[in-house]
């Protein structure tokens, strides 16, 4: 599992590149590198939210905590890729930027996290040793799902708002978009789960926090969506 993890990244990677090159549609492979920048904030992840991973000779150790090299690849399209794939289907017109895409392309991305949270739990190549959200039916592997689906739709929601900027505009833009989307899931909006943890709450107050995030992350959804639906408006500039 992990070699397949460095595969799909050498492979899309490559498609990327190729379509910079081909067609000058430079978007992909820029989400794509900015994505390898988004596991420098991991320790803190496995800090705030009990992520553990498999240990293994190759760990790369970052800020006193160890990350797998599979992990520090398979960080350029984990939460990308999803993204990344609804973009080009929107650019191929196979559906078009309506609040209804958002809501459908959330869902997806909901259910691709969930297989993939799936597939890391089955082969213990990472989990999570804190289930203080597991309680009142809710799964704490879901919950991190929806987490994941979120930045995932967030990355497609700056996909989607930027096509008609420049390159010189686009590029900073893309790559702050991909770095700040999970500092601002799993840092700001999933704050309410992981503070109470951190002062040392009693578990209601943690699944009374859960409970916060999800609901955040529900309104959230609806402004990438209605963001995405709004960029109607916008006049295409650049790839």
């Amino acid at each position: 599992m992990p070699t397949l993890f460095i595969v799909v990244a050498i492979v899309v990677f490559g498609i990327a590149i190729g379509l910079w090159i081909r067609f000058r549609v430079y978007r992909y492979a820029v989400v794509l590198a900015a994505g390898l920048l988004t596991i420098a904030f991991d320790a803190l992840w496995q800090r705030l939210y009990g992520l553990a991973y498999r240990a293994n000779a190759n760990d790369v150790v970052l800020w006193s905590r160890t990350i797998p090299q599979f992990a520090v690849i398979g960080a350029s399209w984990l939460l990308t890729l999803p993204a990344i794939a609804a973009y080009f289907g929107q650019r191929r017109r196979w559906w078009p930027r309506h609040y209804l895409t958002g809501i459908i392309a959330f869902v997806a991305f909901m259910l691709y996290h969930i297989i993939l949270q799936g597939l890391a739990r089955r082969t213990a190549i990472w989990s999570y040793t804190s289930d203080a959200a597991g309680a009142w039916g809710l799964n704490y592997n879901l919950f991190m799902a929806a987490l994941g689906a979120l930045i995932t739709l967030l990355i497609y929601y700056v996909l989607t708002s930027t096509r008609a900027y420049p390159p010189e505009t686009a590029v900073p833009t893309l790559v702050l978009g991909v770095v700040s989307a999970p500092l601002l899931v799993y840092g700001i909006l999933g704050a309410p789960y992981w503070l109470p943890i951190l002062i040392d709450q009693s578990p209601n107050v943690v699944r009374v926090g859960a409970i916060v995030t999800l609901l955040i992350t529900v309104w959230v959804v609806h402004l990438a969506c209605w963001g995405i639906h709004h960029s109607r408006n916008q006049k295409v500039i650049s790839e």
